[in-house]
């Protein structure tokens, strides 16, 4: 039996969880697994499901609303965004000829170069590809979030493979290490953190997945270089993710497995921790809320019943 003061803080203390409960709630955060075994709170989504988002997102029916139009338009840049359409009904040879024409005609825009490289690779012809997206890079250095070195590494990396089939099972866009990830990069002479090379892979990455679908091993190469860099920044539950949507476009199974099982022992080990200090902290709690309690009925704030009550106030 609680007094009125005793149930004032019970009710206190309850509506205190209950709020915190909900804030919890609303940000929809999780607990995930560091690269070092900690316990970190990271967003519920995490990359693979948000790149998979990307995926389903077609352009045809844009594509033919947009040349309805700007059909015969004489606007050069409605004439540009009349090529971008022909890439999404998927007429791209049309699309490279009339932005071939565009740069003819008014030669050193950004977005005709930056759209004929992306149609250009479409078409599969990735070293023409690779001098307009460079070209497009030098016109606008911060295009596209300044983000684009990593679509010109992309292209180098699809033209090596070219070259040697084998390319893509020996490297990776990027040459990440996983174990040193989370160290600074220098790439094409320029130092980025992770983070910053890991925003980089996304952006490309959301715009691509809309157009190339499994398998693609330059795809499956940077998911894998993402993942890399989700477990050394972020969670490993995150890459994991990233890894299996790796093996989907076609990354080496083995290579992909052996990271897997890698972050799998260390998930599990932290879970097992976790677990036995819940089971420490469930005895602490226990242990002082008996005391509190104790103390309590000294204080002849509680009883244990109306007995109790009438035996303990004929006490001095």
């Amino acid at each position: 039996m609680l007094n009125k003061r005793a149930s004032l803080v019970v009710s206190y203390v309850i509506l205190i969880l209950l709020s915190s409960a909900g804030t919890l709630m609303a940000c929809f955060w999780v607990t995930g697994t560091t690269y070092e075994g900690h316990p970190k709170r990271a967003s519920g989504i995490g990359a693979a499901f948000h790149l998979r988002s990307f995926l389903e997102r077609g352009h045809h029916d844009e594509g033919l609303r947009m040349q309805s139009t700007l059909a015969n338009s004489t606007n050069f840049n409605e004439r540009s965004d009349y090529a971008v359409s022909l890439v999404y009904v998927g007429k791209t040879k049309e699309a490279v000829e009339l932005l071939q024409t565009l740069e003819r005609e008014q030669p050193g825009a950004y977005v005709v170069a930056a759209n004929l490289g992306t149609a250009l690779e479409l078409q599969g012809n990735n070293e023409e590809a690779l001098k307009w997206i460079t070209e497009a890079i030098r016109r606008n250095p911060q295009s596209h979030e300044g983000t684009e070195w990593l679509h010109a590494k992309i292209l180098e990396a699809k033209i090596a493979a070219q070259k040697d089939a084998d390319y893509f099972k020996k490297h990776s866009v990027l040459e990440l290490d996983p174990q040193h990830a989370g160290a600074a990069m220098v790439i094409e002479g320029r130092s980025f953190s992770p983070n910053e090379v890991g925003k980089a892979i996304e952006y490309q990455l959301e715009e691509r997945l809309q157009f190339v679908k499994p398998p693609d091993p330059a795809v499956a190469s940077l998911l894998f270089d993402y993942a890399a860099i989700e477990a050394a920044t972020n969670i490993l539950e995150s890459a994991k993710g990233l890894l299996k949507m790796a093996a989907e476009y076609g990354y080496p199974a083995d290579r992909a497995e052996a990271q897997i099982k890698l972050y799998d022992h260390k998930i599990a080990r932290r879970k097992t921790e976790q677990r036995v200090w819940h089971a420490f902290l469930s005895i602490l709690a226990i242990g002082l809320l008996v005391g509190m309690l104790t103390i309590l009925r000294k204080k002849r704030i509680l009883f244990l019943s109306a007995k109790d009550f009438r035996e303990r106030q004929t006490l001095p």
